[in-house]
């Protein structure tokens, strides 16, 4: 028997063994737990203005990609390089200021910004303020974003411009990592290690919990007084992570997923055969999948997903054009054959 919540000022046995499953089971040295997957990106961002700050930079930059999602509290929103999440939330037309986008996978313009932004405009300089990259955070595949997996040129390239101008990589975890993508992070994907990773949604298997994970510098910069959360790391959100871990390694969940993955991409890659007027290509990795809607299918991603809807089959659109399967990591052989036929199903409502 346990309490199931009790101060962080106190030892929580449950705590520490999460925290020491993740940094064994990853690239990084330490994790500070909260609650959600906002949470986790919003510790995250104070890491990096934090350990840019201790670099001498006065105005902190952090880089993330157009189409990008990062959570809905106010500095992960604006983070999120989406402007139809931002209305309604900002002030004087703008939102928490430091924050650039670039597009995803364009190494020209990630180079670029990054070197503008390293540029401090003459007129700051002169009161004192230094410009600077922080951080670039991205998320290994963008899931909102029309589940569009990173190319490994386009991190690679990322990685080298943080090591060069001392900024933090960021990789925000929450919906492609705990073995979604096939690997248990997202960014095992793409052969880059980042200076912090956010978790969360599959980390508690549906308990409340979300983590920063950091390793070097950035495990060092928030020291106690600078960041907490109340409920984060209590033991009943540790003990459900525990459990997960546990189940996870027992039942080997990454080859379900891989397996699973690759006959869930085939068998969408057969619909848009034989209904190419609807269907384009199929993309994304493991067990997080999407299909294109052709622009001229008659027929929103939206849509379709509410006809699976009222076959049977639950799925969410990521856009307007792209219907997103994201099926249980436990899912078996003949429930992806069967997700398949209902998803036929609703194709066919929109086929002469």
């Amino acid at each position: 028997n346990s309490v199931h919540h009790v101060s962080n000022l106190y030892y929580i046995p449950s705590q520490a063994k999460l925290a020491a499953w993740l940094v064994e089971n990853s690239c990084m040295d330490k994790a500070f737990f909260c609650n959600s997957g906002a949470e986790a990106n919003e510790a995250a961002i104070k890491c990096a203005r934090r350990h840019a700050s201790n670099r001498g930079i006065t105005d902190p930059v952090i880089i993330t990609a157009k189409q990008s999602f990062h959570g809905r509290t106010l500095a992960a929103l604006s983070a999120t390089g989406q402007p139809k999440y931002h209305e309604g939330f900002g002030y004087g037309g703008e939102m928490v200021p430091g924050f650039q986008y670039v597009t995803y996978n364009n190494l020209d313009e990630l180079k670029a910004m990054v070197e503008e932004m390293n540029q401090t405009p003459e007129e700051d300089a002169k009161a004192g303020r230094k410009r600077g990259v922080a951080a670039i955070m991205l998320e290994a595949l963008q899931g909102e974003g029309g589940i569009i997996t990173g190319d490994p040129d386009y991190f690679k390239l990322a990685r080298m411009l943080c090591d060069e101008c001392g900024a933090l990589l960021m990789c925000d975890e929450v919906q492609v990592g705990m073995g979604r993508s096939g690997t248990l992070w997202g960014f095992e994907n793409l052969g880059v290690e980042p200076d912090v990773f956010t978790s969360a949604k599959a980390l508690g298997g549906g308990v409340p919990i979300g983590a920063m994970v950091a390793k070097g510098a950035a495990a060092d910069t928030l020291v106690p007084g600078t960041h907490a959360s109340t409920y984060g790391g209590n033991p009943l959100a540790c003990a459900a992570g525990l459990a997960v871990a546990q189940y996870m390694s027992d039942h080997d969940l990454l080859t379900n997923a891989n397996e699973r993955g690759e006959q869930l991409s085939e068998g969408l890659g057969k619909l848009a055969e034989k209904y190419p007027a609807v269907l384009a290509d199929t993309r994304g990795w493991g067990l997080l999948k999407g299909i294109k809607i052709n622009d001229d299918a008659g027929v929103t991603a939206g849509e379709l997903v509410g006809d699976a809807m009222e076959e049977g089959l639950l799925l969410v659109a990521a856009g307007p054009s792209v219907v997103r399967f994201v099926p249980p990591l436990i899912v078996t052989k003949e429930e992806i054959d069967q997700a398949l036929s209902i998803f036929e199903k609703a194709i066919l409502k929109h086929v002469e």
